[in-house]
């Protein structure tokens, strides 16, 4: 953020800091950026930004005195890869997900013979080889996937996904439909631990009838699965003596599906 005097590296300079893995970059090394480094993980615990200052000739804070003798300031910031939205389908359904994941802010990509730009005009399509690209896909903590192809390929599509890391793996069908399909998977190998952690049925419970209101259901799902919540309604029941808070804290989980580790850094 801020440097003044002679300090090893000047204004502006960057170092990227992954949950998992080797860093990128530096910010001058020395017991400076080992403290930095080991700083991260608090960011990582609770997702605050967090500024440090340094003076690099008082070395009372780490035993060690450098001999820049300047002064830096440094933020740390927990830095997130976008959320991506991938869609198995083409149909009413598929585009009120689609446009409600654009209005939310993910990266939308549609995987389907009879996907269009029109229909998708916020999106990135994908007609050719669906099912030959989806299984050369790598699928990170940050995807969310929809399988909502009118039963015409849903089977191969969540066979395909089936062991990924991606968060959320939703299906549309009734629950007679879902029950068939995953005895069928099940034959052919699928582990039913698996299958029960799809969101199957895909969407709340919100009396859905149009396939916009069926979107909505479908993406508030998916939302919740990233955000965490009661479900719960947040009106006022009664009138209050005291102050109280409008959502409960909740407990973030730092866990993915398959125990993966998330691909976030921190740069700063």
């Amino acid at each position: 953020m801020e440097a003044d005097g002679s300090v090893p590296r000047g204004q502006g300079t960057k170092m990227a800091i992954p949950e998992v893995g080797p860093v990128w970059g530096t910010v001058g090394g020395g017991c400076v950026e080992k403290y930095i480094i080991r700083e991260a993980r608090f960011v990582f615990q609770d997702g605050q930004t967090r500024v440090k200052e340094f003076d690099l000739g008082d070395g009372s804070w780490s035993g060690i005195g450098m001999s820049c003798g300047g002064k830096v300031k440094m933020m740390l910031e927990l830095v997130e890869p976008p959320e991506r939205l991938v869609v198995f389908g083409s149909g009413g359904i598929s585009q009120a997900c689609a446009q409600i994941g654009h209005m939310l802010g993910y990266k939308v990509l549609v995987m389907d013979p009879f996907a269009t730009k029109e229909l998708f005009p916020d999106a990135e399509v994908v007609t050719q080889g669906v099912l030959h690209r989806l299984k050369e896909m790598v699928f990170t903590p940050y995807d969310n996937i929809l399988i909502l192809t009118e039963h015409r390929y849903d089977i191969e599509a969540l066979q395909a996904v089936l062991g990924s890391q991606a968060r959320f793996i939703g299906m549309i069908g009734s629950k007679n439909r879902v029950n068939t399909s995953y005895k069928e998977l099940i034959e052919a190998g699928a582990p039913l631990e698996k299958l029960l952690s799809v969101y199957a049925p895909v969407g709340l419970d919100i009396g859905a009838v149009t396939q916009q209101e069926i979107g909505l259901s479908i993406m508030a799902e998916v939302v919740h699965a990233r955000r965490g919540g009661s479900l719960g309604h947040l009106r006022l029941v009664k009138l209050l003596e005291r102050s109280e808070k409008t959502h409960e804290a909740k407990k973030v989980d730092g866990g993915e599906p398959g125990g993966a580790a998330r691909e976030r850094s921190i740069a700063r």
